[in-house]
């Protein structure tokens, strides 16, 4: 007879087992990066002496040393939203950290050389960066608030004065005297002094002919002062004792960025900026004047002019000995020499993902490509160092896509299509038929042809065996002008399917998909079905019964269909959203929810139970490697290894609900319809809270055109006409702009997000 002891050793042995049978799926789950591609991108620099920078990226604060580029030290929490304060001496620092649910702006003061915090105060409203100034003489930190200057005693967090400005223009920005003792401060069409000892106005600067000052800054002998004007090419310098106007000159094709002044005043740095000037405003996609520009400021000439190869120049700052330049751009630094005159140092591995730039890997997961107007950056994921740097020299590069072969990449160059050498980027085939701006761009799974969206939303198709043979897909629906977003191919070459909008006579919008089939050579289109908006990029599949499928994403959920001669079949909708990856035996589908990595077991209408990863931008085409984005700025590669070696084992989930009706779970806005349009469209959101919302156009350098309050609105759904944001085309003086790009972003109070738009007359 077993004793009671022997009887609860072997039970506890068996519900080891268990657990540890239990414990093995999830222990192989485990996930680490297997590379990091680029490096944070910087925000704001200065030199801290001759050999050093200090800068801010996304999450820190860091030490760079001039010559390497390497980083020395790293301090302080920044968060997305913070904004960063220099002293003059560069020996204090300012974190501004407003948080919009309280609507408070947290001061942080910290000692730079010891890279500890001194003191902690809360400002109710919203401070930025260029609201608030540090005085080169005394502990004082000066922030505009409505029309008050409020001055604090950043040691101990106190207001120890104020200036109150009455009915006064918008204000700009404001910098303090060499000496301390005044405040020179810019509005919409003003640059004023007020005494800080006395906190009495002084007057006004003469010869205000600028539009709107945007930078403003100090000569180290305290004599004179420089402003550049935010909607021209114009700058200005005073002398500060007379408050009268020595120079207004004009500077370059562009605007002024920023200017700085010599170690010893004589001389003055303008850095312009990307674009040209018309009577519509800046427009920075034709051409570029990014230079910089001395001018010797007793004798009001410019002496001389250097540039570099780099395009979009966001600021430039001088060692304190003068003799070297840091120049920012979107996307590189360079150190620029002064007495030789050429550069120094280039840093330019930072992947800024923004407006028409594309960022992907490549099949085989071994190469990451970032292409942007200006450049095209390379990365080699193995040893995680930066390949290529591949200039535009014009800015028109666009699109992205890479052959099923890992050997070639497909580029837009406006008006042509490349195709360019994965490990050496150059040109191997250029079409020799105009294609316009690329939105898209899709290799065939055989590589045989290329399908590509253009910017009058037309889909042109390339035989890249007979580069001179192209197709142009018929655009219409009926007598509906077609306009084409998205297109892919079926993983036979067989079929091509793309996401349409069409416009009636009478207005009335509505969404598609479109099927062709390939006869021979070419492409003859089948049918088209109905959706309730714009679908995602599609996806096609072929299951075991040599059945074609397609997957899109519409409204965060994903709809499957099976497709057949004359029309298609819906199978299935679960939820998530693009990008959608088939795995290679067609049996899984990846997919991204809630701002994570989700994958499917479609057929079944499973989700694969898993641990949680950051929801991916790329996939490999085994689906071993997915490519997403990092909080610090920069994006990682993630191994899947392991998890598809799992794959085989779906779990059914228990008490979760696939498809959620009628309750919006998360804030979204969508995009507006028509688009293009000429004049009025419609701006459709959806809302889980009760909220305030507020819509605001931008134009591409962004000014703000348009803003619309709507009120206070419940939770729900926003998309129709009756009920989404109507834009008639005009800005808040009531005209009617004009032709182009503009942007447009929802503010609820705790949510925010920008799309697109297009006005084509």
């Amino acid at each position: 007879m077993m004793t009671l002891s022997i009887i609860f050793r072997d039970y506890l042995r068996v519900l080891l087992t268990l657990v540890s049978i239990t414990c093995i799926p999830f222990t192989a789950f485990s996930i680490e990066p297997v590379a990091t591609i680029g490096q944070p991108i910087p925000e704001k620099h200065v030199f801290i002496n001759n050999n050093t920078i200090l800068r801010t990226v996304r999450w820190h604060i860091e030490k760079v040393d001039v010559t390497t580029g390497d980083v020395l030290e790293k301090f302080g929490d920044l968060s997305y939203y913070n904004d960063v304060v220099f002293s003059p001496s560069v020996k204090q620092l300012a974190i501004l950290n407003y948080t919009s649910a309280s609507r408070i702006t947290t001061v942080s003061i910290w000692d730079v050389n010891q890279q500890q915090q001194i003191s902690e105060w809360e400002i109710p409203s919203r401070i930025d960066d260029d609201e608030a100034v540090f005085s080169p003489t005394e502990p004082i930190l000066a922030t505009y608030l409505l029309d008050e200057i409020q001055l604090w005693n950043w040691k101990t967090g106190e207001i120890v004065g104020q200036l109150i400005r009455e009915n006064l223009p918008s204000f700009r920005t404001m910098v303090f005297s060499a000496d301390g003792n005044h405040l020179i401060i810019a509005s919409r069409d003003n640059l004023e002094m007020w005494n800080i000892k006395t906190k009495m106005f002084v007057g006004h600067f003469f010869g205000r002919t600028f539009d709107s000052i945007d930078y403003l800054t100090i000569s180290p002998n305290g004599k004179t002062v420089a402003a550049s004007d935010r909607n021209t090419a114009y700058f200005y310098v005073w002398d500060i004792d007379t408050m009268q106007q020595l120079l207004k000159e004009k500077t370059g094709i562009g605007r002024t960025a920023n200017m700085k002044f010599s170690p010893n005043s004589q001389y003055l740095y303008v850095a312009t900026k990307t674009g040209v000037l018309s009577k519509s405003g800046l427009n920075p996609w034709v051409g570029w004047d990014d230079k910089v520009c001395v001018w010797n400021v007793n004798l009001g000439q410019k002496i001389a002019t250097f540039d570099t190869e780099f395009p979009y120049l966001e600021a430039i700052n001088l060692s304190p000995d003068g003799k070297l330049a840091h120049l920012h751009y979107n996307d590189a630094e360079v150190i620029w020499n002064i007495e030789k005159n050429r550069k120094q140092e280039v840093w330019a591995d930072f992947v800024r993902s923004w407006f028409r730039s594309t960022l992907g890997m490549s099949p085989d997961g071994k190469t990451v490509i970032l292409v942007s107007r200006s450049y095209i950056k390379s990365w080699d994921v193995d040893s995680q160092q930066m390949r290529l740097l591949i200039s535009a020299e014009d800015y028109n590069f666009e699109g992205l896509a890479f052959s099923p072969d890992n050997k070639l990449f497909a580029v837009g160059k406006n008006p042509w299509l490349q195709l360019r050498n994965i490990k050496t980027g150059k040109v191997e085939l250029q079409f020799p038929d105009y294609i316009g701006y690329t939105e898209q761009i899709e290799f065939s799974p055989s590589g045989r042809w290329i399908a590509v969206v253009n910017d009058f939303s037309q889909i042109q198709i390339l035989d890249v065996n007979n580069p001179k043979k192209r197709q142009l897909l018929n655009n219409r629906i009926g007598p509906d002008r077609a306009y084409y977003h998205n297109v892919t191919f079926s993983k036979d070459d067989k079929f091509i399917s793309a996401t349409v909008t069409t416009k009636s006579n009478n207005d009335e919008t509505k969404y598609w998909m479109h099927l062709w089939k390939r006869e021979g050579d070419f492409f003859k289109y089948m049918y088209a079905w109905r959706t309730s908006t714009l679908a995602s990029s599609p996806v096609f599949t072929t299951i075991a019964d040599g059945s074609t499928v397609i997957a899109a994403t519409i409204d965060k959920e994903i709809n499957i269909w099976k497709v057949f001669l004359n029309t298609t079949r819906h199978l299935t909708t679960l939820n998530g959203e693009g990008p959608l990856h088939f795995s290679p035996d067609s049996r899984y589908l990846y997919s991204n929810q809630d701002e994570n990595l989700q994958i499917w077991d479609w057929q079944k209408s499973r989700p694969i139970h898993h641990t949680s990863h950051p929801e991916y931008i790329s996939v490999s085409q085994d689906g071993s490697r997915i490519l997403s984005y990092k909080k610090t700025g920069q994006y990682e590669i993630l191994d899947l290894t392991d998890v598809i070696s799992l794959l085989p084992y779906p779990v059914e989930p228990k008490g979760k609900q696939l498809v959620t009706f009628g309750k919006i779970k998360r804030n979204q806005l969508m995009q507006n319809y028509p688009n293009p349009f000429n004049p009025e469209t419609w701006i459709p959101f959806r809302l889980a809270d009760e909220s305030n919302v507020q819509i605001n156009i931008y134009s591409p350098i962004g000014k703000l055109i348009r803003s619309i309050t709507t009120g206070t609105l419940s939770a729900g759904e926003y998309s129709s006409q009756s009920k989404a944001v109507y834009w008639d085309g005009r800005n808040d003086k009531g005209e009617l702009v004009g032709s182009g790009i503009y942007f447009y972003t929802i503010n609820t109070g705790n949510f925010s997000a920008t799309r697109k738009m297009l006005i084509r007359k």
